[in-house]
């Protein structure tokens, strides 16, 4: 089989496929070479797409033999590109926005992340750029659970979500008189009654959650005992896997102001709880 075949076949069919940018070029280039020398007609095309931060090529042969071979190349770039950024092709993972899911490297999943800013002219900022000021909002519409927001001026609708950092602050800093009756007792009694958390220190426990670590409070439950015997090794474990940050949270969260932070805060593991861990979990 000659290279210049080859090499025809993979740019012809690279671009039928439906991909959010570049980053997954060359494993798409590779995926098409492994089809070349598996055994596959290479005037026939292959097509593909991204779905859920994931590489999917449906391709199939009426060749059982074939068939194998090209489900098994398949199957491979579908695990790699979920390790691999879709914009620049760096080492990436999955990352869940509030309507996304994709995979991508730190710094594009920080830039794709939207970050909540409100300065001292009462400008709420979206990546360092105004879009409204709180003095044009005339109505606020919030979820029963209060994790979304929907801000209307006279012209424009913004939404926001606790997915994004500094949402707890917006919420806290909007006029109660914007929202609906039934709802401004709810926010009141949130920010009132908010707990101080044992596991990341900040004043943010409402209803049995943090949210600002989204862990649990330790209770005397039977799967709490079952799991880690007592309350200082719960603690342990969550405090843990805040310092480890293997899903980032923390590194999109450091701007976030919406809690105040104890100046009693105990971190309860040691060097040796972490290595345990390490060695239990990697």
């Amino acid at each position: 089989m000659k290279q210049d075949d080859i090499d025809r076949f993979i740019e012809r069919n690279l671009k039928n496929f439906s991909v959010n940018s570049t980053g997954w070029n060359e494993i798409i280039r590779q995926m098409l070479f492994e089809f070349a020398i598996g055994g596959w007609n290479l005037d026939n095309d292959v097509f593909g797409q991204e779905k859920l931060g994931e590489l999917r090529c449906h391709t199939y042969s009426e060749n059982p033999d074939l068939n194998t071979v090209i489900k098994n190349i398949t199957n491979k770039y579908l695990i790699l590109s979920a390790e691999t950024c879709e914009i620049c092709g760096s080492e990436g993972k999955k990352r869940y926005g509030d309507l996304w899911e994709a995979t991508l490297c730190l710094n594009h999943y920080l830039d794709q992340k939207i970050s909540i800013e409100i300065d001292d002219e009462r400008n709420i900022k979206i990546r360092k750029k105004a879009i409204i000021n709180i003095r044009e909002i005339v109505k606020v519409e919030v979820e029963d659970d209060l994790q979304k927001l929907q801000l209307y001026t006279k012209e424009k609708t913004f939404s926001f979500s606790s997915y994004e950092p500094n949402y707890y602050l917006l919420l806290k800093i909007l006029p109660r008189e914007l929202f609906p009756l039934d709802m401004q007792k709810n926010i009141t009694n949130l920010f009132m009654n908010l707990q101080y958390c044992e596991i990341c220190g900040y004043k943010a426990v409402h209803k049995e959650c943090c949210l600002r670590c989204y862990n649990e409070p330790w209770n005397d439950s039977k799967p709490f005992i079952e799991d880690y015997g007592v309350k200082e090794n719960y603690i342990k474990n969550c405090q843990i896997d805040i310092f480890i940050d293997e899903d980032d949270f923390e590194k999109c969260f450091k701007c976030d102001r919406s809690f105040e932070k104890s100046p009693d805060h105990q971190i309860l593991f040691e060097y040796h709880d972490l290595r345990e861990y390490e060695k239990l979990h990697f």
